[in-house]
């Protein structure tokens, strides 16, 4: 158990800040962090084998928004990393006091040794040097890479960039957040939560993953997105990003364009979970202005 007593001693004996303060590997007041360092850093809360890891990749570059592991390649250019931050800060952090909304997610989003987000710069590269280094030590990698966001000779991300960065991390904090915090919710390890059978209602009527088949609807790309933790995942990005007044980057199969449209097709049951108070999801369009320190 925490000694509230530590904690007083700290301050009034080295003046110590909240954000100073660590127990278990998290920061106490869980504010944000916003600031890019060395990946081996000792202002990362990271285990040494974990910045030993993410060093001989090549991913030089790190941040931990809220406690959240963000490991970029040299490459990546700050503006773009800086921002990934922002975006996930917001997220977590809707009303930009500094303190994240919705604290039950973070044990979930916090642990790098389940999930993180990687910015990687050249898919050859990082499947075939830095992701078998860094595989058995940080967990799944949810990659935000500049193959996607179009980063090479921009200084700062365009909107294609943004679109990427938001997509990624709603992917990021749905599956390895709200599923594991809400698993009747918003799960997507089986068909059984209300954002899956939500993805089942609308499946091959107005929603279908270009991966995936539907009758007399071939896929249109080649993989296999058919699983919830893919297709549940895809499906509800789209829902809560139109809804909360963006455009996502790009619509699956049949998906409506317009917010009105969508809103007529959604059942009462979400509806209702994505509007309530207790799940903090998003309901407004995303400034990408969180505070930077």
């Amino acid at each position: 158990m925490y000694s509230w007593a530590l904690i007083i001693f700290c301050f009034i004996l080295f003046n110590c800040s909240g954000s100073d303060i660590k127990v278990d590997n998290k920061r106490i007041n869980q504010s944000t962090n916003i600031a890019i360092y060395e990946c081996d850093s000792d202002s990362l809360i990271l285990s040494q084998s974990a910045k030993d890891a993410l060093i001989d990749a090549g991913l030089t570059k790190c941040m931990m928004p809220f406690g959240v592991l963000i490991g970029s390649d040299k490459n990546i250019p700050d503006s773009f990393v800086l921002l990934a931050g922002q975006i996930l800060s917001e997220m977590l952090d809707q009303n930009m006091d500094r303190e994240v909304d919705d604290s039950l997610i973070l044990d979930y989003v916090q642990n790098w040794q389940v999930a993180w987000l990687a910015m990687p710069s050249d898919p050859e590269i990082w499947e075939n040097d830095q992701l078998p280094v860094l595989q058995g030590i940080l967990g799944y990698d949810i990659i935000i890479p500049e193959w996607w966001m179009g980063s090479s000779g921009l200084s700062q991300p365009n909107e294609h960039a943004k679109s990427v960065m938001v997509e990624e991390i709603t992917h990021f904090l749905t599956q390895f957040g709200y599923s594991a915090a809400y698993p009747e919710q918003f799960g997507v390890t089986n068909w059984s939560s209300v954002i899956a059978k939500e993805t089942l209602l609308a499946q091959c009527k107005w929603w279908q993953h270009p991966e995936n088949d539907c009758p007399n609807s071939p896929s249109q790309v080649n993989g296999d997105c058919s699983s919830p933790d893919c297709d549940v995942v895809e499906f509800y990005h789209q829902v809560l990003i139109l809804r909360a007044g963006m455009m996502p980057e790009w619509f699956g199969v049949g998906f409506p364009d317009s917010k009105e449209i969508l809103e007529g097709l959604l059942s009462d049951e979400i509806k209702n979970i994505m509007d309530s108070p207790i799940y903090h999801q998003l309901k407004e369009p995303i400034s990408f202005q969180y505070p930077i320190p």
